[in-house]
């Protein structure tokens, strides 16, 4: 058995503010610094909510980044759900219990 290379644009964000912020998806960008700011603005600044948040956008940027339209479909699908134009399927736990999967 042999290991396939894949190449991926997880390795082309670099882990820093302004590279993920750079490749955010526009509609992203106001949530980044909104959150970002009520972070930083705070008496004491907590590095491990800053490190947390930096992972989480990051996340996000190499997912978007990685296949747009996969991430606009899942904006969609999200906003059809939320507005009730989309029933939601099964639950896990449901899937799982009628495969007869105990938990």
């Amino acid at each position: 058995m042999t290991v396939q290379r894949h190449d991926s644009s997880y390795s082309q964000i670099e882990r820093t503010f302004t590279a993920v912020r750079a490749a955010l998806p526009s509609a992203n960008v106001a949530a980044f610094d909104a959150e970002l700011e009520k972070i930083t603005h705070s008496p004491v600044v907590d590095l491990a909510a800053l490190d947390d948040f930096l992972s989480a956008w990051w996340r996000i940027a190499t997912r978007a980044t990685t296949d747009p339209a996969d991430w606009q479909r899942m904006h969609r699908e999200a906003d059809q759900l939320q507005s009730g134009v989309r029933k939601a399927g099964p639950t896990l736990a449901e899937v799982l219990a009628r495969r007869g999967v105990q938990r």
